[in-house]
């Protein structure tokens, strides 16, 4: 039996010829790339119902998307359970991304420099869809250290580098990503709209980002653009328990990022982005 075809008759052309609009086709690969991202933030296997609900599209199409992914081997489907995770074909873009741009490699030398002169630990952060995700980090030798889990979806609008990363987006995508409130997080989230928004016009101005508790309690972080050759903005961050990384420590510690990053950034060909 062959696979269902993942473009129906409503989204055909109502030309004799049946060609598939331009539009159609665009809105089809869009909600294909949305269905794929669904796991991102999945703690295990996902079902149609479950994408449906989350992506607010009827299962029968959800299914048709599964359906041409599965065949391209971007998802499996567990015989078991009949729910979907991913497939090894998402680890061989993933492989080839690393073979183009080796980020992890070029910015480690770089973090262990940030790490030994503020005595804090230092990371690189990259925005993915609507989320954030740590790519390496050298921890602090302290006993008492700030961590991030590597590769884990956290949220893009809290903290230091969550706000840079949004802040350094065109204009009408930072609008589309501070359309919804935020969860509060800690006691120190800054969930409303209005001053997210004036937060976001900050960093872009400042060309820097400073937190202190808003996505974890007790925590401080200040972080820095770097812009890779292909105009990726990545945060390059420094992070501390706050009772230890006071806002004195970090302002100090901020002069000596931003140099970080600016030389980083010329190490991967980019060019610094021209602050308001």
């Amino acid at each position: 039996m062959k696979d269902t075809p993942i473009i129906d008759q409503s989204e055909m052309d109502n030309g004799s010829n049946g060609e598939v609009s331009t539009s159609a086709s665009s809105e089809v690969a869009e909600r294909t790339l949305d269905v794929l991202l669904c796991f991102l933030d999945a703690e295990g296997e996902l079902g149609v119902t479950e994408i449906s609900q989350r992506l607010g599209i009827h299962r029968g199409r959800i299914h048709r998307f599964l359906t041409a992914s599965k065949k391209k081997g971007f998802v499996s489907q567990n015989p078991r359970t009949r729910r979907y995770s991913l497939g090894f074909r998402v680890m061989e873009l993933s492989y080839a991304l690393t073979r183009q741009f080796d980020v992890v490699s070029q910015v480690q030398p770089h973090l262990l420099e940030l790490r030994n002169t503020t005595q804090e630990s230092a990371g690189l952060a990259v925005r993915v869809a609507d989320h954030r995700i740590h790519l390496t980090q050298v921890e602090s030798e302290r006993e008492i250290r700030q961590t991030f889990p590597i590769g884990k979806p956290l949220p893009l609008r809290a903290g230091a580098a969550g706000k840079l990363l949004v802040a350094f987006q065109p204009a009408e995508e930072v609008d589309r990503l501070l359309s919804t409130p935020l969860e509060r997080l800690t006691d120190c989230t800054i969930t409303g709209l209005d001053e997210l928004r004036v937060e976001m016009e900050r960093v872009r101005r400042q060309g820097y980002a400073m937190s202190l508790g808003e996505r974890m309690a007790g925590s401080r972080s200040i972080a820095a653009p770097v812009w890779s050759s292909r105009g990726d903005v990545m945060a390059l961050t420094v992070s501390g328990p706050a009772f230890r990384f006071t806002a004195e420590k970090a302002v100090e510690a901020l002069e000596y990022l931003r140099v970080v990053a600016a030389r980083l950034t010329r190490q991967m060909g980019g060019e610094p982005f021209a602050t308001l």
